[in-house]
């Protein structure tokens, strides 16, 4: 169970670090941008380790 909260923290790190910075209290909010941020950083991530490979 550890493990599995240890991953589910480093995946929306992304986007709950960018909530704080923009100080969203919200809940809907925090959700929302989470959310594009988080889709936005592992996508890129993995569209550069994808690419890396077939390098």
């Amino acid at each position: 169970m550890l493990v599995g909260n240890a991953a589910l923290w480093v995946f929306l790190l992304p986007g709950n670090a960018v909530s704080d910075l923009l100080q969203v209290d919200e809940e809907e909010s925090r959700v929302m941008i989470r959310t594009l941020i988080n889709m936005l950083v592992w996508n890129l991530i993995a569209t550069l380790v994808v690419y890396s490979c077939l390098m």
